[in-house]
């Protein structure tokens, strides 16, 4: 099974609760690349899980392009910043068992996604997430790797 740990794209500071921040032109172009660069490892990931914060929303709608029109995409009120990243681990593991994929997409926020990862994979430090970042992780039999940590590289502006 495969674990894709994606980070939002840059989201402004212009909303008065932080669930509601938008994402900036620049986040927005951020998701894009990331999505363009790993659409092939995406165009497996039959389902994506994905925080309920607007940012969140829109960076996977900004990877729908990227990902298998049959995607199923579901909304979980677990994935937010400061979530406990025990809990989130196994609600991302019965999700996916549940599915028929054999990758999964997670549209989250720091810090939980770095904890995330050291769930899946003990003993790792946990790392930083530049925005839109992902982590691609292997896991088998219990056992866990990081197979890669990619970062957009953008330009400031188009």
């Amino acid at each position: 099974m495969r674990f894709y740990l994606m980070r939002h794209g840059e989201a402004g500071f212009d909303a008065t609760v932080d669930s509601q921040r938008n994402l900036t032109d620049l986040g927005q172009r951020e998701v894009l690349h990331m999505g363009a660069r790993l659409a092939q490892e995406f165009g497996g990931c039959r389902l994506v899980l994905v925080s309920p914060y607007v940012r969140a929303q829109q960076s996977w709608r900004c990877l729908q392009a990227s990902l298998p029109q049959d995607a199923e995409v579901i909304t979980l009120d677990e994935l937010v910043p400061n979530a406990d990243p025990g809990v989130c681990h196994d609600v991302i593991v019965a999700h996916a068992a549940l599915s028929t994929t054999d990758a999964v997409l997670v549209v989250a926020h720091m810090p939980l996604l770095a904890y995330l990862l050291r769930e899946f994979v003990a003993g790792v430090e946990p790392p930083l997430f530049a925005t839109a970042a992902v982590a691609s992780l292997e896991v088998n039999d219990g056992s866990a790797r990081v197979l890669s940590l990619h970062s957009p590289t953008v330009p400031a502006v188009l």
